[in-house]
């Protein structure tokens, strides 16, 4: 696994104080704000194999060095009396602008997809070991990536190794945002294997996916090369993860049936 320290992009020590803070940096003063007060814990929780470390990890001199940035933007202070020695024994707090700027973060969904993993999967355990509730952020998540998600899946101009990740990786923070919201149910609440009464059933592959309020378009592509276009409820759509190269059963029930010959 890459170094997250990497990832993170810290501030240098000698960056303005007004300049956006870091995920480093918001990360240790939420923790601060729920009351970690030594930055040795904090080291040790966000360590590679701390209790949040195997979700986003820092290493120690980065964890410290947030610390300094931290107390240079007002946001904690740090009391050097405290007894011990070494400044892992000082004493953190929170200023009320740091529980201001915490609240605002945790409450803010992420701007990119790929900030999911990371950044929304670490504000999601902070508001757990805060003893708060995530459904409000979670939801406005969702509505936050909708488009985003939705031009993706719909897309089928391209087949590549970029298209295919883009595709599925919206898939799957779309169902992780779904389960998370609505959890499924325990296993055997539903029956497996349900077979149906309508006879005309035509195994096809999705070309296009065309999402609208209420209603999607689902165009698919028949093994001998017809074209056949059902219109579901966009719920529908959702709800069974329909994407352009999927493929699907397309089930014909009606009560007329038309022949027509040359």
């Amino acid at each position: 696994m890459p170094s997250t320290a990497a990832r993170s992009h810290p501030e240098p020590v000698g960056a303005a104080p007004h300049a956006a803070p870091s995920l480093a940096e918001q990360v240790c003063l939420a923790l601060i704000v729920e009351g970690v007060s030594h930055g040795w814990a904090l080291g040790t929780l966000l360590a590679p194999d701390g209790e949040l470390g195997r979700i986003w990890h820092l290493t120690r001199p980065l964890s410290y060095r947030a610390i300094d940035r931290l107390v240079e933007r007002g946001l904690i202070t740090r009391d050097a009396s405290s007894p011990g020695r070494g400044r892992d024994r000082s004493l953190l707090a929170p200023t009320p602008a740091g529980r201001r700027m915490t609240a605002r973060w945790l409450d803010s969904p992420v701007e990119h997809l790929r900030d999911v993993r990371t950044e929304l999967l670490i504000k999601l355990a902070l508001r757990q070991r805060a003893g708060l509730d995530s459904q409000t952020l979670l939801t406005t998540q969702q509505q936050t990536f909708r488009d985003t998600i939705d031009a993706l899946v719909s897309d089928s101009g391209g087949e590549g190794f970029v298209e295919l990740w883009r595709r599925e990786s919206a898939r799957a923070v779309r169902r992780f945002l779904d389960q998370a919201i609505h959890p499924p149910p325990p296993p055997g609440g539903r029956e497996a294997g349900i077979r149906l009464s309508a006879r005309n059933q035509l195994r096809g592959t999705i070309t296009a996916v065309q999402l609208g309020e209420v209603m999607a378009a689902i165009k698919a592509v028949l093994g001998d090369g017809q074209q056949l276009t059902a219109a579901i409820t966009r719920d529908a759509a959702d709800e069974l993860d329909l994407a352009a190269g999927d493929a699907v059963v397309m089930i014909v029930k009606s009560t007329e049936v038309m022949v027509a010959k040359s």
